[in-house]
């Protein structure tokens, strides 16, 4: 008997109404308390057990999913009230202190024409979470039918939805909260309860759109198949008989096709709200949670100009609390902050600034005198900066100036794909071209070296395998990505510029010069928006499809393989599987490729609900590596790596290619 099935629910439920039970081998034996006994009809003596071997040879009742008893008892526990407010526990660990928070703000909440700086004082705070439980029921069809447990977290000063991160940790420490010694201030709690309820409907929504799409519409499409067929076979028939009536019946022959295509009507319409999948929330669970915080004033600096701002630490979740747009209330984590010239917005409500900031030249970068002549084979040697050749510095005035110094501008996801054939640029010229690869290799290479991540960020286009591997490894992930060892650093580069003539991107190719070893690289980039899309470790240019692997020689060939270090952020179940499959078999190239795709996908929580993790996993394994020319990338082959049926497979990759659109332009 294990303590995570239904039975367990239902004894622990027992338990907490007074009655007892123990276990006995495979089965227990429960004792009633009186009240249960009325209202439940049992004896006061019962015996359970969730084997249907044990219940036929012992005699005892089989409890399973489904039974009476557990729906009573699932019935009377989401009745119940869980109502209150509670105060959590202040970590033990050291809290951060001002550089700390600063350099998190910075790091954390970029500002578009502008700079984060401390405005204040770091003063000891709490702020309310409202944690909303409820329970789900979707209604696939007449037939199918279940439900799940779903839980919001809100913000309630910004009204926005807490990071699934905060989440994981605050659950933990929310079981030991204690009850809050002073009654808090419940006016702001209405809006985001409201907001609560509006995301549960939301996410519920979007599950049932892929429902929709899924098993439940090839039922409806074949049930309406066979009535279509029916109702044709009717008419058909009454057709015949008409052509052969006589004149006197004509008429009600007329009258039976007319009432013939009327409950034609009909029943197509029943079907499809018979297999229209719909949700219930049902809530359950209502806690307001006293949060201890750290309330850090900041400015946001455009020139003269101060913005202030109010940013606030939640302790035990380790991150700072959703920040709302001051103009229009929208999250800074979705929209990224702009400092225009007589406010502070975002790039939702400040489209033109953002927009004007996207269509500007990149910032020029002084190049550095040569350290030898220009070669003979095209490529430029140049030494880095001095402060790329150091681990970055931990002062804030350091990593202010580096930002300033790589300023790029930010686009968004729209600005950052292919344009349309009318606004797409005259093709640049081969020496325009030469140049602006040069520049754009010593200003990555150069701020990968000074580990200044938010200049690393502007970089590289959102959504691409470069992107992919700054989110797994932060500014360090260009140097994993060409195989560079562990606290290795570029200190002088060479570069030469190629494109091909069917498409916008361009390679820019050379060495990268450690002091200890050398390694090739290769940065493919977007001629219209000068952001790199990967880092890949070749000497030579790619397209969509990748030279193999097995080629690299050195020791830069097995750390992209089997060397790896651990990534550093939080990974959902597909990016663990494709994380833990794709570099033993094709590497690190691949593996980012493949993350890229699946983190494009904006409904893949929903795709979660619906398909197992292993067959999404292999689904993007397969496509991303039938793109890059991979081999063992069959569907037989990618099934049997990730242990799923190969027919789950073929099945999901028509969602997944629907969202994703893969081509040779977007291999991933």
């Amino acid at each position: 008997m294990t303590m995570d099935s239904a039975l367990a629910f239902w004894l622990s439920y027992i338990e907490s109404r007074g009655g007892l039970w123990e276990r006995s081998g495979d089965s227990a034996l429960v004792m009633i308390p009186p009240q249960l006994q009325r209202s439940l009809g049992l004896a006061e003596e019962f015996a359970v057990t969730e084997h249907a071997d044990v219940a036929r040879e012992d005699g005892v009742t089989l409890l399973g999913a489904g039974h009476p008893l557990l729906m009573t008892a699932a019935e009377d526990v989401l009745s119940a009230d869980d109502a209150g407010v509670l105060r959590l526990a202040v970590p033990a660990a050291a809290p951060p202190d001002g550089e700390r928070l600063l350099e998190k703000a910075r790091e954390t909440l970029p500002v578009n024409h502008g700079r984060v700086d401390a405005g204040g004082l770091v003063e000891r705070s709490m702020r309310q979470v409202l944690r909303v439980g409820a329970m789900v029921t979707y209604t696939a069809s007449a037939d199918d039918r279940f439900c799940e447990r779903a839980e919001c977290w809100v913000d309630v000063p910004s009204g926005h939805e807490l990071p699934e991160q905060a989440v994981n940790r605050m659950r933990r420490l929310a079981a030991e909260g204690s009850p809050a010694r002073v009654a808090p201030d419940l006016g702001p709690v209405p809006p985001a309860l409201a907001q609560a309820h509006r995301l549960l409907d939301q996410t519920a929504a979007g599950r049932c759109r892929v429902l929709a799409s899924g098993s439940a519409r090839a039922a409806a499409d074949a049930e309406l198949a066979r009535a279509r067929k029916y109702y044709a076979e009717a008419l058909a028939s009454l057709a015949r008989r008409q052509a052969s009536a006589a004149p006197d019946r004509q008429a009600l022959l007329a009258a039976r096709v007319d009432s013939v295509r009327a409950e034609e009507g009909r029943r197509l319409a029943e079907i499809e709200e018979k297999h229209t999948p719909t949700h219930e929330v049902r809530p359950y669970r209502l806690h307001l949670l006293c949060v201890p915080a750290l309330r850090f004033p900041v400015e946001v600096m455009r020139g003269a100009r101060r913005f202030p701002l109010v940013l606030e630490w939640l302790l035990p979740a380790g991150m700072f609390a959703p920040v709302r747009c001051p103009a229009c209330g929208a999250n800074a984590a979705s929209w990224p902050l702009v400092a225009a010239k007589t406010h502070l917005g975002c790039s939702r409500c400040l489209p033109n600034v953002t927009a004007r900031r996207a269509g500007q030249q990149p910032a020029t970068v002084p190049a550095p005198r040569p350290a030898v002549p220009a070669r003979a084979d095209g490529q430029r040697k140049r030494s880095m900066p001095d402060s790329a050749k150091r681990p970055p510095a931990n002062t804030e005035q350091g990593s202010a100036r580096a930002a300033d110094a790589v300023a790029r501008p930010e686009l968004t996801p729209a600005a950052s794909g292919p344009m349309a054939p009318a606004a797409r640029p005259k093709p640049l010229s081969h020496q325009a071209l030469t140049k602006i690869g040069d520049k754009l290799a010593m200003e990555f290479w150069s701020v990968t070296g000074e580990g200044n991540l938010r200049a690393l960020r502007r970089l590289c286009a959102p959504g691409s395998p470069a992107a992919a591997a700054i989110r797994l490894y932060g500014s360090a992930g260009p140097t994993v990505a060409v195989g560079l060892a562990a606290g290795e650093r570029p200190e002088r580069l060479t570069s030469a510029t190629a494109n091909r003539r069917d498409s916008d991107v361009a390679d820019t190719r050379g060495s990268l010069h450690t002091g200890r070893a050398t390694y090739n690289y290769l940065l493919r980039w977007h001629q219209d928006t000068r952001l790199v899309t990967e880092v890949l470790p070749f000497a030579s240019g790619v397209g969509s499809r990748m030279p193999s692997l097995e080629w690299l020689l050195g020791s830069a060939s097995a750390r992209v393989f089997h060397e790896l270090p651990e990534p550093g952020c939080d990974l959902d179940p597909v990016a663990i599987r494709l994380w833990r499959k794709v570099p033993p078999a094709q590497g690190l190239p691949l593996a980012l490729r493949c993350l890229a795709a699946w983190w494009r996908i904006s409904d893949g929580t929903e795709l979660l609900t619906v398909h197992r993790p292993g067959v999404l996993a292999a689904a993007i394994h397969r496509m991303v590596g039938y793109r890059a020319g991979e081999a063992g990338t069959s569907y037989d082959a990618i099934a049997e790596a990730h242990r799923v049926a190969a027919a789950d497979t073929r099945a999901v990759t028509p969602l997944l290619q629907a969202r994703l659109k893969l081509s040779a332009r977007q291999p991933w």
